[in-house]
């Protein structure tokens, strides 16, 4: 009995001490990379019908800021009253620590409006942008204000139709904004002042987050209205460029970031493009109108990538979660019933948050579709804000400005 209890307690001991190794902080949108992906081997994938144990929930008001959590904390930002407020929380209670409100113009053309950009951190520092241009540093554990500046007012930024949405990019002195300027579409400021460094380029900004480039340390992707663009780090000068401009100007799923190659993919008929930039000029490898991406960001698993093909109004019912291909652009399966939702990947699990609230947990298999678990987590429609999960945390936030955190770890 008692080598029985020593051994069991054992168990436990290794159990919770791989839990806690494997847990990962989701410091801005997209995760540490900006590639919808977490590495955590915690999540939880049999669930016989249970249903995961909600940690609390709490209103934060409009819009599509997603989530982030560092350090025990977790932030998002919505709209009330004419303001946008950045929300503080302990992540394991929901007890708001702080907030931080600023004037905002509800910002509703076509759809119900509210927040768009999701809040960075960086080295204690966090980063956060309005849809009409404000702009702040302040301590990520007290809301103290660094700096704030605002991108119309102060560099002659020009907001595009549904406003700033991009998550600021923070690396080494530098925070990466799109601007969407004639004179100076990107813009890079010195992060511990907000004075401007370098500005490039002449492209409108688009909806989609800047990032490093992964086998580039030192190169931007930018996904602006004219399409893709690689920037230099140290000066900004655009390196590459590859057009793909769509109705409305809308470029807003995350390009994904394949090393030599990227594949972007937009809605409103343009379609989808694996650009190969090993060349002296970039080009692409295939191209296909199969493949509409509007919101929901695409993410990879060895040589293949899942993703939602359709668009937002009348047929979103229509839309399919699919796997592609990425050496030929083939889709190998494609399965209704998420509506336009979003999606992140957890080790070898999807996450799905359909457009209508509901969570599905499936095998990112190549050969199959696989359901594993589906929950209905928010009320609503129109939730296209992906989830994230941080430390055996899953936060989904609604269009509505309904936060839920649910505890989905093995451990928890």
């Amino acid at each position: 009995m008692e080598l029985g209890m020593k051994s069991y307690l054992l168990f436990g001991l290794s159990f919770t001490l791989t839990a806690y190794l494997s847990a990962e902080d989701w410091p801005t949108y997209g995760g540490k990379y900006r590639d919808h992906r977490s590495s955590e081997k915690s999540l939880r994938t049999n669930w016989q019908g249970e249903e995961p144990g909600v940690l609390w929930e709490k209103e934060v008001g409009l819009g599509y800021s997603s989530v982030i959590e560092v350090g025990g904390m977790a932030y998002t930002q919505g709209y009330k009253d004419g303001e946008n407020t950045l929300f503080c929380v302990d992540a394991q209670t929901g007890k708001t620590l702080w907030t931080h409100s600023y004037p905002s113009e509800l910002g509703d053309k076509y759809f119900q409006g509210g927040s768009r950009s999701t809040p960075t951190i960086y080295q204690d520092v966090l980063y956060l942008q309005g849809h009409d241009g404000h702009l702040f540093a302040l301590e990520a554990r007290t809301g103290r204000q660094i700096w704030k500046r605002h991108l119309v007012e102060d560099f002659d930024g020009e907001r595009p139709t549904w406003g700033f949405s991009g998550a600021p990019l923070a690396v080494k002195e530098k925070l990466v904004l799109q601007l969407g300027a004639p004179e100076g579409s990107l813009l890079a400021l010195n992060r511990r002042t907000g004075k401007e460094i370098w500005r490039w380029g002449n492209a409108g900004a688009g909806y989609a987050s800047p990032y490093i480039r992964s086998s580039f340390p030192d190169e931007i992707v930018v996904f602006n209205q004219m399409g893709l663009s690689i920037h230099n780090l140290n000066n900004g000068k655009e390196v590459f460029h590859y057009p793909h401009v769509t109705r409305y100007e809308v470029n807003a799923a995350q390009p994904l970031d394949l090393g030599k190659q990227i594949l972007v993919a937009s809605a409103y008929g343009k379609g989808a493009a694996l650009v190969d930039f090993h060349g002296r000029e970039p080009k692409a490898v295939w191209e296909s109108d199969g493949i509409s991406c509007q919101m929901a960001s695409l993410v990879q698993r060895g040589g293949y990538a899942f993703g939602i093909h359709g668009q937002t109004g009348t047929r979103a019912s229509q839309a399919t979660l699919f796997c592609l291909d990425l050496q030929n652009g083939k889709k190998c399966w494609e399965e209704k019933g998420y509506g336009v939702g979003t999606l992140i990947l957890v080790d070898d699990i999807l996450v799905v948050l359909s457009d209508r609230g509901e969570l599905a947990l499936l095998q990112a298999d190549s050969e199959q579709f696989v359901e594993l678990a589906r929950f209905h987590v928010l009320s609503g429609k129109n939730n296209w804000t992906p989830p994230t999960y941080a430390n055996g945390r899953m936060h989904c936030r609604s269009s509505s400005g309904r936060w839920i955190c649910l505890a989905m770890s093995k451990a928890l």
